[in-house]
């Protein structure tokens, strides 16, 4: 729901797997993709990004080979952004309509021998979810 917890949720993992990490933008299995600034806390100066440095995640992302395997997301990358690949969704923040519908398609994809993807929510998405369903099917679809 914030960087803050993006960080330590970042943080936590490495924790775990201290592996996964590396300061290199194009090494490591786990990156933060937010909004960055110069007046942000020094524990998120690791994660700052340039718009084209967050492109060249979102091309290592895309290839099912790059080690890149996880992504915190704050904020970001919920529409429009299409990776086949992506199996997981963790959902901690509230979304509705179009933008719940759109969030969730990026990991609905069927890909190779993936049949579809995996939606884990934290907050109750629920009757958001049927609210947007309604809407898109009243709408046929459009």
């Amino acid at each position: 729901m914030t960087r803050q917890i993006a960080v330590n949720l970042y943080q936590e993992i490495i924790n775990l797997r201290p592996e996964w990490h590396d300061d290199e933008l194009m090494k490591g299995t786990i990156k933060i993709v937010m909004t960055s600034s110069s007046d942000d806390p020094a524990s998120f100066q690791l994660h700052h990004t340039t718009k084209d440095e967050r492109r060249t995640l979102a091309l290592r992302l895309k290839d099912p080979k790059d080690e890149l395997q996880m992504v915190i997301v704050q904020s970001m990358r919920l529409t429009g952004f299409d990776v086949p690949c992506l199996h997981t969704m963790y959902i901690d923040k509230k979304m509705q309509g179009a933008n719940l519908m759109q969030a969730i398609a990026r990991v609905n994809r069927v890909y190779k021998d993936k049949p579809g993807g995996l939606i884990v929510d934290y907050i109750g998405i629920g009757q958001d979810l049927r609210n947007a369903m309604a809407v898109y099917i009243q709408s046929g679809g459009k």
